[in-house]
Formats: structure tokens, sequence, C-alpha cells
């Protein structure tokens, strides 16, 4: 028998798995795909490397989640720091998102015409800082227990007390009216949070906000992509004593004396004292029986919808120099069944070889996109609307960044929410997570221990949310929570 189970190898699952065997836990590691890291996954096409999902990694400090799990694990990552963290191309013009505060503050304000913006900036800067220590020193957040409560309530938390109000108040109620009525910097701000909270600046708490507007200060670029990490992740995990097992998709989670019985569509059965599910809400419900099932049943109900992305991913014969791998465009036109006005572009350094050889890049476009717009019957209307939106995107690459007009792309792949379905398993192909809504609190998202003995839940669907920083940040909090424990003289509650 195991101690935990661990479903799904995405970053919240891996590095809920290799925290725990490094702790001298004995865990497996389950994963319906045949490769590691779920929504940050990748694929190989000739000499080219191509991730699936996310692109960007912030979260690196050493007091935030990928630090500290860096440090933890013992692994070092090449990473590169992005001294401009973002380029934002808008109304013919480039926006240098600059890692260096006060230089990003500046150049805002030339471009936007508008000094009055450097206070509003001081304050999403001071209001994120104070979050990110708020989070990474309280880890029964959201509180699920007296326990939890009791823990947050302490002398030290005390100056955390204005982030309360800023839990409960959009992000527009804090930005001067003035400010909102410029039609370049509203629409700037909008398409910013689309991508880091998945909202609108009227439903944004102005907590998770800040957070998602500071992020290009820490922004880096991986060496060999996600895959590079992850696969470092997964080394330690092995190492640690941790096995894994591919191809074994969980179809049925059960209630034992001892612990829970795992089972999966090809007929293998597993026991374990404990289990932690890396599996969206939405896919949960259904794999359990009784009140646990109900338990998701309600969770996924009240949480009933999430973006999806349409992405294309090609390789382009060039050597040029980029100030910055990633780039959100403003379209000239809205891409047919596209979300928002904007697209996330990221191209690979050049000297990354594990990615593109010399004198080759990678490119990954993404956006925003409504999955009810893909869940067709008819499939030669889905094969249509598909290559429709990958002329457009296209077009609109090829004017947006001229530069690359004689370079030849090869590998050009697009895939839907069906195609994130189809090799993720996820709901609908919903990705991103849970959006950060005042409609929908944050203490109403999951925590990630359930009212289960020794089950635990963590991912993009519960809390803190979306982003590969957030799902970790939920793998440590599950790992001191099992090591609090310990001090009754077990390491399971």
């Amino acid at each position: 028998m195991y101690d935990y189970i661990i479903i799904g190898s995405g970053y919240g699952g891996l590095s809920s798995a290799a925290l725990l065997a490094n702790s001298g836990l004995k865990v497996l590691l389950l994963e319906s795909h045949s490769l590691i890291g779920g929504c940050a996954s990748y694929y190989k096409r000739g000499d080219f490397l191509f991730d699936v999902g996310a692109t960007t990694l912030s979260g690196v400090a050493e007091n935030r989640p990928m630090g500290h799990l860096f440090k933890t694990l013992d692994i070092k990552p090449k990473l590169k720091k992005m001294d401009v963290g973002l380029v934002v191309k808008m109304d013919g013009k480039e926006l240098y998102r600059y890692a260096e505060k006060d230089k990003w503050i500046e150049t805002s304000a030339d471009f936007f015409g508008n000094k009055s913006e450097n206070k509003v900036w001081d304050k999403i800067y001071k209001t994120e800082e104070m979050a990110w220590e708020f989070v990474m020193n309280n880890y029964g957040l959201p509180p699920s227990s007296l326990i939890d409560i009791a823990s947050l309530i302490k002398a030290s938390n005390l100056k955390y007390a204005g982030l309360v109000p800023a839990a409960f108040n959009s992000l527009d109620s804090y930005l001067p009216k003035l400010l909102l009525r410029k039609e370049n910097y509203y629409r700037f701000l909008s398409e910013q949070l689309l991508i880091t909270s998945q909202n609108s600046i009227k439903d944004t708490p102005y907590l998770t906000a800040a957070m998602g507007l500071a992020y290009p200060s820490e922004t880096y670029y991986p060496y060999g992509g996600m895959k590079s990490i992850a696969d470092l992740i997964n080394k330690k995990f092995i190492q640690c004593g941790g096995e894994i097992k591919f191809k074994n998709r969980v179809n049925k989670i059960e209630i034992e004396k001892e612990g829970y019985k795992i089972s999966t569509v090809n007929g293998n059965v597993y026991h374990t004292k404990g289990v932690i599910s890396n599996i969206p809400i939405w896919n949960l419900g259904i794999m359990m029986d009784g009140r646990e099932g109900e338990y998701f049943k309600k969770k996924a109900k009240f949480f009933d919808s999430a973006w999806g992305a349409f992405t294309i991913n090609f390789a382009i014969e060039s050597n040029l120099a980029m100030p910055s791998a990633y780039y959100q465009v403003h379209t000239r036109t809205k891409i047919p069944y596209s979300h928002g006005n904007s697209m996330f572009v990221t191209f690979s350094e050049p000297d990354d070889f594990e990615r593109a050889p010399k004198g080759w890049k990678t490119v990954s476009i993404s956006l925003h996109t409504d999955v009810s717009d893909w869940e067709l019957e008819d499939y030669e209307d889905y094969d249509r609307r598909k290559e429709f939106v990958t002329k457009k995107l296209l077009e609109e690459f090829d004017n947006q960044f001229p530069e690359f007009s004689d370079s030849a792309k090869v590998y050009v792949l697009s895939g839907t929410p069906n195609t994130f379905e189809f090799y993720t398993k996820r709901y609908r192909g919903y990705v991103g997570g849970i959006p950060h809504s005042l409609k929908k609190s944050l203490i109403n998202i999951p925590p990630n221990k359930t009212p289960f003995k020794n089950f635990y839940i963590v991912g993009d669907t519960v809390f803190p949310g979306q982003g590969i920083p957030a799902v970790v940040l939920g793998a440590l909090n599950i790992h001191k929570k099992i090591n609090d424990s310990s001090i009754y003289g077990t390491k399971f509650e």
C-alpha cells in the first residue's frame, strides 16, 4: 500500500509527488498520458520542441513558490530573466514591460501620456509584494477548519489587514476614473488581465489583479521549455524512491477501511492511505460516489465555466535577436471565435538549441476562446472553422512581425479546446483554471484540503488558482499540512 497516490502529473501533481517523496513517503504518480506536464506539457516535430500550454515562468524568487520548490528539492533549472518581461504591441507601437519597476512606470507614463498613473503602479507593486508574502507564510488558505482559522488570527498577520478589502473590491474601484476613461489605457489593462486573471476590470478583485498586472517584473524564460523544469522535478521524484506509471487514466476512486482504492480504465487497481488529485474539479465528481462525489459535483456546478484556448505552433528560420521572448499583440481586428482582442506570442531564444536548431526559432501563438464554439457535431464544419482561425492568426502574425516575412513556416499545427480535451482529458477542454471573480469570491474556491480523510486536491481549479506558481503554491501548502500532522506521531490525519 502507498502512503499517497497522486493523480495527474501537471505541475501541481508532479510537485506534490516530489515534495512528499523527498520527505520519505511512499508515493505513486498516475498519469493518463505518456508524458508529464499536463497542460504545460510539450510535443516534438523533427528537431523542434513546442510547449503546448504555458510558456512564461514567474514566482522564481526565493520567497515565492517556484524559488521555494527549487530550493527544497535542490534543483537548478536553466532560466533567463527577461529584462523586458513582455512587449505589448498596440496601435502600431511597442510598449516595453520592463522588469525594473521604476523604468516600467516611467515608460508607461510616457507611452500613455499620463504621469498620474505613477502612484497607481506603486500601489499595485506594493499590493503584489504584500500578497505574495501573506500567502507564502499562511498555508491554511482559504480556511477549511477551525485550526486554519486560528492559524490566520495571529499578531504577525495584522499588517496584511489591508488586503481584505482588496479581495472583495474590483480593480476599477481602485483606479482613478480619469485614467479609466483613457480608451487605450483601459484596453491595455483589459488585455493584461485576460491573460493573468482570466477576467475583466470590473469583475476582477484588486488583490489578484495587482498580482497579475505586476507579473512581467519577474518573467523568466526556461531553456528547453516547461518540459525542462518538469523533467528535473520528476527526476528528483524518482531519485527519492517515487514511482510513476503512464497510460494509467483513473476512472474510479473508492473509500476503503485503510484509505482509498484507485481504479484505472485499463483495469489496474491500487491501494493507498491518502490521495492528492491534480484532476480539475469538473472531472473529479464523476469518479467518486456518495457524499464525496456530491461534494465535488457541487463545487464544479458553482464554478461552471472557464475559458478555452486556440493555439498555433510553428518554426521559422531566423537568427534575429528579440527584445523579449514574450509578446502580447493587440490585433488590428477581432480574430473570429476569440474572446478579447489580443494574442500571446512566444519566441524561443536564439541559443536555446533544445527547442530549435541553430538559426531557427519556434513560435507559439495563443488566444482565449469560448469552448462552445468548438463543440460541433459536424466534423467538416469544425475543420473549416479551425482552418479559418488559423489563417487569420497567421495573417495577423505576418502583419505584426514583418521582420519574418521572408521566413517560411514549418510544422504549422493548431489546437482547439477539443485538442486539449483529447490529450489532457480536461472537461470540455477548459484550460487556465477558474477566472478570478468578485461574483464567485476567492473564499469560495475549493481549498487544497477536502473534508475527507487524507484527501487533497491541487491544480488550477482549486486555491490559489491558475498559473504554474499558483499550482505549485498549492502543492507546497499540501506538503506543509501533511508534515504538520506528523507532530501527532503520524503523517496522516
